[in-house]
């Protein structure tokens, strides 16, 4: 027992040492959302693990590239609590990321510096989402039905989608 631990100290101390990074599975990350992490650049697994907190729990809700720039790409994670969730957006380029901000509505995208594409991409993400969760959701009558306040974003998204029809 005593040497097991020795050891775990010694590979703790050669780690920090080192630089060698500890592994992104956190017990608080879903599998699918790990999996993903390790695909991505170090700066850009950096940037998005350093929001986490540790009492919270998280999903990939899901990536896209931005259309008219597609050295960009929006990633979207689930941020879930026992009583309500938030939707952390990250930016990634080929070698880093950017934490673009925490809501728990996509569709009101408070970022005035994103372009369109950007904008468009970010609510795509989070309405394809939607699609795959709301399998029987009447998207027509429960978005259009008063006191329902649809974003022109969001209504771009789901007219792609085609979850409604002009």
């Amino acid at each position: 027992m005593k040497k097991s631990l020795c050891l775990l100290c010694l590979v703790c101390l050669l780690s920090s040492v080192y630089g060698i990074e500890p592994s992104l599975l956190l017990p608080n990350l879903s599998p699918r959302l790990a999996k993903y992490l390790e695909s991505l650049p170090q700066n850009a697994q950096k940037e998005i693990t350093s929001i986490f907190k540790e009492n919270l729990s998280y999903d990939l809700i899901g990536e896209k590239k931005v259309e008219d720039d597609p050295s960009k790409r929006i990633v979207e994670i689930d941020e879930a609590t026992e009583a309500s969730h938030g939707i952390l957006v990250f930016e990634i380029t080929s070698n880093s990321g950017r934490f673009l901000y925490l809501n728990d509505l996509p569709y009101k995208i408070p970022l005035s510096e994103l372009s369109q594409s950007e904008k468009l991409t970010i609510a795509l993400i989070f309405a394809e989402h939607e699609k795959k969760i709301f399998i029987d959701r009447n998207w027509g009558r429960m978005w259009f039905d008063p006191p329902s306040a649809m974003t022109d974003i969001q209504k771009e998204a789901y007219l792609k989608l085609e979850l409604i029809h002009n």
